[in-house]
């Protein structure tokens, strides 16, 4: 068997995604979005960050396409936004639900964390796993990284 040749990381995509949502309060902004936290104020009671970092944050992903701004007006009260998750926050989830996982088993004294994410449907856990595009799971040790396909060449 022979070893692939190796892979130019010069655009990797796990750099380009921890240079967008890398940082502690951007990942606890997208931990509470999924909790059901949308508006500004609620984010900083949970979070207890300062509001100039929140609204920073918020910038980020809402240019970022993670977040969308939903413009709402209580009775007597200027607009206000609440921020609801894109399907490109969605896709981001089996990530948070990861760190989670990996926080519990490694961190937590007791192996459990103070929340466990469960399905509604059947109410059992809910876990990131490595999964093949066939739906089948894969080992660690049955993976490899390898260069992406690219188109063949055309000749002119």
């Amino acid at each position: 068997m022979t070893t692939p040749p190796p892979v130019d990381l010069a655009n990797c995509s796990i750099a380009a995604t921890l240079s967008l949502i890398g940082e502690k309060w951007t990942i606890l902004i997208l931990r509470d979005v999924f909790s059901g936290v949308r508006r500004f104020d609620d984010f900083l009671q949970r979070l207890q960050c300062s509001p100039a970092v929140l609204s920073t944050r918020l910038k980020t992903l809402t240019e970022a396409g993670l977040l969308r701004k939903v413009s709402y007006k209580e009775p007597g009260e200027r607009e206000r936004f609440a921020y609801h998750p894109t399907r490109a926050a969605v896709d981001l989830l089996p990530v948070l639900i990861g760190l989670m996982q990996w926080g519990d088993a490694h961190l937590a004294a007791d192996g459990n964390g103070p929340a466990e994410v469960r399905s509604k449907i059947s109410g059992l856990k809910v876990r990131a796993a490595l999964i093949d595009e066939a739906d089948a799971p894969v080992s660690p040790a049955d993976m490899q990284m390898m260069a992406t396909p690219t188109a063949p060449e055309s000749s002119t």
